[in-house]
């Protein structure tokens, strides 16, 4: 004879074992950051700058969603990675964040609480120029410019590159169909020092001719992010594999009777994750 299970009974059990992992996982935090706080004793980053580090995120964003499964949606758990790393890394070197307000402030507001969380300072700013100012006064803040500009701003992305602020991150990271946070973005920061390059260079180029070279870029395997023109003169941001020779992109400029001069490195980022949906389904990547 079959023992019939109470409902009750079973609710309440489950409730417990859902406690208990809760408990879990607040130990494990608590256990992280302990660590964290070893980790400032012995690099020294509480007082020595920024201590984002774009590569090392993105190798344990790709591993997260390598080993995702279930019918929790890849952009929950994204989010709570994400407030886990920016608040950590909050704790290891104080950081504030500057937002390119000028067109969407509510999306963008969105975006940077998507991806660094309440903990981290976020300041909306007028547009791309006040927030490239923010961070060249800083030794560690951040700055997020949307991709897409209206024309009048121009092309603010000459002002990157050097020893001041430069990209080093793209927004969103994991891409899929349908997700939150969705809104294309460029993240600014000092120079940082990290031991692996990024996947994807970002280049500014002076374009001369009145061809438009999305088509031929693309084609090539390069992506044209943003653009400004002037009459027969145009300013580019083009983003290449790190491994590809910046003659190559002229080259593909040249296919679509376009001029390319003086490109200028002025920034790069990891090579985003593509993802096959926003539940636990096995990703898709470039790799």
């Amino acid at each position: 004879m079959t023992e019939t299970i109470d409902p009750a009974q079973r609710l309440a059990g489950l409730r417990r074992e859902i406690d208990t992992i809760d408990e879990e996982i607040h130990r494990l935090l608590v256990a992280r950051s302990a660590i964290i706080d070893e980790l400032i004793k012995v690099k020294g980053t509480a007082v020595s700058g920024a201590a984002f580090r774009p590569a090392r995120e993105a190798d344990m964003m790709r591993r997260l969603v390598a080993r995702h499964r279930g019918i929790l949606p890849i952009a929950t758990v994204e989010h709570f990675w994400r407030e886990i790393v920016s608040t950590f890394t909050f704790l290891q070197a104080h950081y504030e964040v500057y937002m390119d307000g000028g067109r969407d402030p509510v999306a963008m507001r969105d975006l940077a609480r998507f991806y660094f969380g309440f903990t981290v300072p976020a300041h909306l700013v007028a547009g791309p120029d006040e927030v490239i100012d923010a961070v060249a006064r800083s030794v560690s803040d951040l700055g997020i410019v949307r991709q897409s500009q209206p024309s009048w701003v121009g092309a603010w992305w000459n002002r990157l590159g050097g020893d001041g602020p430069r990209i080093i991150a793209r927004l969103p990271y994991i891409l899929f169909e349908g997700r939150v946070a969705d809104l294309p973005a460029l993240v600014l920061s000092n120079p940082i020092s990290e031991a692996v390059g990024p996947e994807i260079l970002v280049h500014a180029f002076t374009g001369v001719g009145d061809r438009d070279p999305s088509d031929a870029l693309e084609t090539a395997g390069f992506e044209l992010l943003a653009r400004f023109d002037q009459g027969l003169r145009t300013d580019f941001l083009v983003a290449s594999p790190a491994e590809t020779p910046i003659e190559a992109v002229v080259a593909a400029f040249a296919t679509a009777g376009v001029e390319a001069r003086t490109p200028r490195l002025v920034g790069g980022y990891p090579a985003p994750i593509r993802h096959a949906g926003p539940g636990g389904i096995a990703p898709i990547t470039d790799d």
